[in-house]
């Protein structure tokens, strides 16, 4: 899987078989995620689930678990798919700070975090005192994840 920000609010990954596209809205290729439940789209197995203020979405693909959450949502820990993630991007809003992701990172532990949104400023980035790498274009697969942490990646 091929992971890049394509602008400040866009991060899309390629898979062998399709783009997922993570922003304003969840693509993947043609199709628009809009609703909770389940589906596949070409080899991509997409769950999504109601948070209290957002949604989240386990998309499953290349033998790797990539899930968005659409807003800093503690919650998302409670769900049985949250553990399993190597790959967390999150939407974060202006008014969001690193103290509320921390436990999140910490329960989830992703190899790999993307920010996108408001938010996402070069001082939360910092706060949140994760190793960093700068990098447009990520090749990620179940052998090259970090063996243990996460790695905050920041488009360059």
């Amino acid at each position: 899987m091929n992971i890049s920000y394509s602008d400040p609010g866009t991060v899309i990954a390629k898979t062998k078989s399709e783009s997922i596209r993570i922003g304003s809205e969840v693509r993947i290729g043609n199709y628009r995620v809009t609703t909770a439940g389940e589906c596949d789209i070409a080899a991509i197995q997409c769950e999504s689930h109601y948070l209290s203020t957002g949604m989240v979405h386990f998309m499953h693909a290349d033998d790797l678990t990539l899930t968005f959450l659409s807003e800093i949502q503690p919650e998302v820990t409670k769900l049985d798919d949250a553990s399993n993630t190597d790959i967390l991007v999150v939407d974060v809003r202006s008014d969001n700070t690193a103290d509320q992701l921390k436990p999140i990172l910490k329960a989830m532990e992703p190899g790999y975090l993307f920010l996108i949104g408001a938010g996402a400023t070069p001082e939360f980035f910092q706060a949140l005192g994760l190793p960093i790498e700068e990098n447009n274009n990520l090749k990620v697969s179940r052998t090259s994840l970090p063996e243990e942490g996460t790695t905050l990646i920041r488009p360059q």
